[in-house]
């Protein structure tokens, strides 16, 4: 039986964080260990009348503490879930004899009276943890894979920034995923100031330079860098045979003269929920 549940769960496995609040700015709020040690303010859900949905998008070592994203949230739904001593079951069955082993894009209802009111929010007097075998779907790792690939090709252009801005709203990710998977890759490097605008938003409060109609010049972010992935509306995004499969481009960009692009990029989901390498078509730089 623990092989069995292993071999469902087992699956990469993502680690960091980053910072943005739920509406997509800056939050300089210091970075919650997960633990439940970290201050604020509890607010009453009413969660315990029943269990709510959340997805897995980071674990610890494939244990708590958890990054969750409440399935279909807005972007403020993002939480972290320290260990309980609540026995887990997985499909409402006891775990007592198995190996647990919380894999990113893994399905949980949890049961649960009070939020600490930090960013992300922590999910407090749990009273039960239920893992689902089903719905499986890891594309929040997928897209990591992705933005931390573009990190590291032509890496001057975001060697000096001190925020970013990561934009996965042309994507089939919920609001909370998108902004999740914001606050891991910003603190898989370091940026404290992380951002789910586009560039539309970045230009219209002001973060960009150079850009109003009367400037004679190239609008570039000085101390950030936006990542972006869209993906493309094609056939390809359909159920196909034995495989979902998936195209997109995803670029960063620093300025108008300043921008790497990975163009006609496709991956493959297998059956099972998990979302594999990827190719990328052709690759530029601006």
């Amino acid at each position: 039986m623990k092989r069995l549940f292993a071999a469902m769960l087992s699956l990469c496995l993502l680690a960091g964080c980053g910072r943005t609040d739920s509406t997509g700015n800056t939050c300089r709020a210091e970075e919650s260990s997960g633990d439940g040690d970290v201050p604020g303010k509890t607010e009453e859900t009413g969660a315990d009348a029943g269990g709510e949905l959340f997805r897995i998008i980071r674990s610890q070592d494939g244990a708590a503490p958890l990054l969750l994203a409440k399935e279909s949230g807005g972007p403020g739904d993002v939480y972290t879930l320290s260990p309980t001593t609540v026995e887990p079951t997985l499909d409402g069955r006891s775990t007592a004899a198995m190996d647990l082993v919380y894999t990113p894009g893994t399905l949980l209802e949890i049961t649960y009276g009070s939020v600490l009111e930090t960013y992300p929010g922590q999910l407090a007097e749990v009273t039960a943890v239920n893992l689902r075998s089903d719905g499986f779907d890891d594309r929040c790792a997928l897209y990591l894979r992705v933005l931390n690939d573009l990190w590291a090709v032509d890496e001057g252009l975001n060697s000096d920034i001190t925020m970013l801005s990561v934009d996965l709203s042309q994507t089939g990710l919920s609001d909370s995923e998108q902004a999740a998977v914001a606050w891991v890759f910003g603190g898989m490097h370091d940026i404290s100031e992380t951002m789910t605008m586009s560039y539309e938003e970045l230009a219209a409060e002001g973060y960009l330079s150079d850009t109003a109609p009367e400037v004679d010049g190239i609008p570039h972010w000085k101390d950030g860098c936006l990542f972006t992935i869209t993906e493309q509306e094609t056939g390809d995004n359909e159920l196909n045979g034995a495989r979902n499969t998936v195209t997109f481009d995803a670029q960063k960009w620093r300025s108008a003269l300043g921008a790497y692009f990975f163009a006609d990029c496709t991956a493959e989901q297998a059956l099972d929920g998990h979302w594999g390498d990827y190719t990328v078509g052709s690759e530029a730089i601006s």
